[in-house]
């Protein structure tokens, strides 16, 4: 039968009192709660109190030095927990109780680093519990520690830079944030920017708006800029979809603008279009105009977007930029130039035939032989104005 932590020995080492386990009789690593939490992890789990003071820490370590690898059943040590929870102090204290062990002769591995490199059941480090939780002062000094290791991914696809960037808590915590990044970045020699489904730590910095952290990124990895996700997204295509600023990206490379997603082939400039974005689709034109020419799967072009956000307003600050405007004549696969759907629109809308008067009347004939007026006058065919998100 398992016996549990008395509740009297759990208050006290929640409270990080030392007292009753100065002559405790039995090992202090048979001490544990339901979830296999030792003394240890009851004294860093306790948010009602930061422990500046390391005496407690301290003291059972000296006196049950395999503690300090002891893990719970979420497979954390103690070293997570302090690190979970910004408690500094405490990560160095353990670290030097760590280097006072001597070194694996196999491996070659001090004891510290071992500390640092262990993960738990998801496969974070202490690295990722501080990154996730805005430790900036942890995060630097467990990158100082063993800056030559690459903390990889968690089960979730997350390494620790990933996270950092990712972060979206509160706006007065922008800047422990940034400082975590900067704390990975300037310190790991080797780092890794994975993040799930293919993500980089730049798609993550532009969906969150952090202009900041991407121009950093991009200084450290320049490479990232065309990396794109599992669907063929480019941060790029992020910035245009969640209206974030595309100028950093296009300052670094405009050829992205190139870059199409896997199946639909849409680029940036259709994601800006269909999200109604034009200060996007204005820097994207201006940073790569040639990019204009690409069209989706379907063949439809960045004017065919604009008119499926059925936006009118969005078509007309279209038609005001040069390269976007010649595009009224294009045709998609199935001949349908941006004028038929403008035609379509006008039966959903009836402003859009006041768009249509001011338009080029092309008497061009799609697939189906209809023309701009045959579909005005409503034969539709097979033409369909939809999002194509």
């Amino acid at each position: 039968m398992t016996t549990y932590m008395d509740p009297v020995l759990f208050k006290a080492a929640e409270a990080g009192d030392i007292d009753p386990f100065e002559n405790y009789p039995t090992c202090l690593d048979q001490l544990l709660t339901p979830d296999e939490n030792t003394i240890l992890h009851v004294y860093l789990g306790n948010e009602s109190r930061e422990p500046e003071s390391t005496y407690f820490v301290d003291k059972i370590l000296e006196r049950c030095p395999p503690l300090l690898f002891q893990a719970n059943k979420k497979g954390e040590i103690p070293l997570h927990l302090a690190a979970r929870y910004g408690h500094s102090n405490v990560v160095k204290v353990l670290i030097d109780h760590a280097k006072a062990r001597p070194t694996d002769p196999e491996s070659g591995v001090t004891e510290a680093k071992k500390m640092l490199r262990m993960a738990n059941e998801e496969q974070d480090t202490a690295l990722h519990e501080a990154a996730r939780s805005n430790q900036a002062q942890v995060v630097e000094i467990l990158t100082k520690e063993d800056p030559q290791f690459s903390y990889s991914a968690n089960v979730h696809g997350e390494t620790p830079l990933y996270i950092a960037a990712a972060f979206t808590g509160l706006s007065i915590w922008s800047e422990g944030r940034r400082e975590v990044v900067d704390g990975i970045l300037g310190n790991c020699i080797s780092v890794d920017y994975g993040g799930p489904n293919g993500r980089t730590a730049l798609h993550a910095a532009i969906r969150v708006g952090d202009h900041e952290t991407a121009r950093k990124l991009l200084e450290k990895e320049k490479k990232l800029m065309k990396t794109t996700d599992e669907n063929g997204w480019s941060p790029l295509h992020y910035a245009a979809y969640y209206f974030r600023s595309t100028r950093v990206l296009l300052e670094n490379d405009a050829s992205a603008a190139y870059i199409a997603e896997t199946e639909k082939k849409r680029t940036a400039l259709h994601i800006a279009a269909i999200q109604g974005n034009i200060n996007a689709m204005k820097e994207i034109v201006s940073g790569c105009p040639a990019c204009c020419e690409l069209v989706d799967n379907r063949g439809w072009n960045a004017l065919h977007y604009a008119l499926a956000s059925k936006d009118i307003e969005v078509f007309e600050k279209c038609m005001e930029i040069p390269e976007l405007a010649r595009l009224g004549m294009k045709k998609d696969e199935k001949g349908n130039t941006p004028l038929h759907l403008i035609a379509a629109l006008a039966h959903e809308n009836k402003l859009w035939n006041i768009v249509l008067s001011f338009s080029y009347k092309i008497r061009g004939l799609n697939k189906q032989k209809l023309s701009v007026d045959d579909i005005s006058e409503g034969h539709f065919g097979e033409i369909q104005v939809i999002n194509p998100l």
